[in-house]
């Protein structure tokens, strides 16, 4: 699963209502689109004024459903389009309805079931999951009545986006904008494929590469550029699990819920997990680069070579082994490890999953990545073999995107 076929073939029924934010849906519909998705638009009398029903055909290839478009009849003549232009049509077609922008008056008529225009009547009819993307002046959204009726949508099943603060319409700053389109590209994606070992599992994963402080502004470090952990991160949030990504690096955009926890040294990757940590079975993904060595007495401010000399050396001490240290009963651990020696790799990997007592770490698996030319850090793209003790599965060389629904999908197979 990559990132430009993960909504392959899916249908999405949009739902645009009156507001200037019916704009950033076009937005939207091009993002959809280029994620292989299939987009049906119907849209209210008030979100015409806005946005004419032609920009919408435009991106999405479909004929929009509005009052003067409503047909019964279905076009035989065009093969690409045999889908009657109707409420029933559209509703039961949809793999997922969305209403975006949500209005105040719609988001009250829909609780209240209340279908005057086609648009909404494709809403009530429609039996698929549904995604809410309020967007409203500020004292709109905070009146207690819409507040009341944000939590009954969501009672009654109803995914909410929730708005964002920034400068409105009206002139004003505050809460009501409509959320980004990323954000509710996240949302709808974790909707349609999210299983159910997944749901709600508390997982955390590790990313980027510690940085022991020599001075104010010099460190040592590593080249890990923490992009497989966070697109391990986004595979399991999409998967349906609870996830916290502590990292040095966040080197791409990610939904708001996955928790994110900016960390640096060693000791605050170790810290940071421990804080994170609950009574509740949780998976930890080891996948950040973390120093064996830091320097024992970083100075502050800035060393100058003047001063230094020709030679200049660091006394070090050996960082505490993270995986090693960690021994809740709760925890399930998942080793990351780079090797450049080939022939001993496997061997390396394996060692990862013998008991701490035995001079291991304790993991249930090791994703092993060997770093050569063509594996190096920072690429978009790696081979990685997982070990585990009774398995051993080689994946080719693919996104790592598509690398971390590999590793959820090994993890998920151990597990059962």
């Amino acid at each position: 699963m990559s990132e430009s076929n993960i909504l392959k073939n899916k249908n999405i029924l949009l739902i645009v209502t009156g507001s200037i934010a019916a704009y950033k849906t076009l937005e939207l519909i091009s993002k959809l689109k280029k994620m292989g998705a299939c987009i049906r638009v119907t849209m209210t009398e008030e979100a015409k004024k806005f946005i004419a029903p032609l920009s919408f055909e435009a991106l999405a290839h479909s004929q929009v459903l509005h009052a003067q478009t409503e047909s019964w009849a279905t076009n035989e003549n065009n093969l690409s389009d045999t889908l009657a232009c109707n409420h029933i049509s559209y509703a039961k077609w949809a793999d997922i309805a969305i209403v975006a922008p949500a209005t105040a008056n719609v988001i009250a008529k829909i609780v209240g079931g209340i279908c005057d225009n086609i648009a909404l009547s494709a809403l009530l009819a429609c039996k698929a999951p549904k995604l809410i993307a309020p967007a409203m002046n500020t004292a709109m959204l905070e009146a207690p009545q819409t507040q009341s009726n944000l939590v009954k949508l969501n009672e009654i099943g109803f995914e909410i986006v929730p708005p964002r603060k920034a400068l409105l319409a009206c002139d004003t700053y505050g809460n009501g904008a409509m959320a980004e389109v990323d954000e509710i590209v996240f949302c709808l994606s974790r909707l349609l494929i999210r299983q159910d070992f997944w749901k709600d599992k508390k997982a955390i994963v590790t990313g980027g590469g510690s940085i022991e402080n020599i001075d104010s502004v010099r460190a040592i470090s590593n080249c890990s550029s923490g992009l497989q952990a966070s697109y391990l991160a986004l595979s399991l949030y999409l998967l349906g699990a609870d996830v916290r990504l502590i990292s040095s690096q966040f080197p791409i955009a990610l939904p708001s819920k996955i928790e994110c926890v900016k960390v640096s040294d060693a000791a605050s990757y170790l810290q940071a997990i421990r804080t994170k940590l609950t009574r509740e079975e949780t998976l930890l993904f080891m996948a950040a680069a973390i120093s064996d060595y830091t320097p024992q007495n970083p100075i502050e401010g800035k060393l100058k070579k003047e001063q230094i000399g020709e030679n200049y050396q660091i006394k070090c001490r050996k960082t505490p082994d993270i995986l090693s240290s960690l021994s809740e009963k709760n925890l399930i651990k998942i080793g990351f490890k780079a090797e450049c020696d080939k022939n001993n790799a496997i061997f390396a990997a394996k060692k990862m999953l013998e008991s701490v007592e035995e001079g291991g770490k304790g993991c249930i698996a090791t994703c092993l990545n060997i770093i050569d030319e063509r594996n190096r850090f920072g690429g978009m793209e790696n081979e990685i073999t997982i070990v585990s003790k009774n398995s051993l599965k080689r994946l080719d060389r693919a996104s790592k995107f598509e690398l971390g629904f590999e590793i959820a999908r090994f993890t998920q197979n151990l597990l059962c």
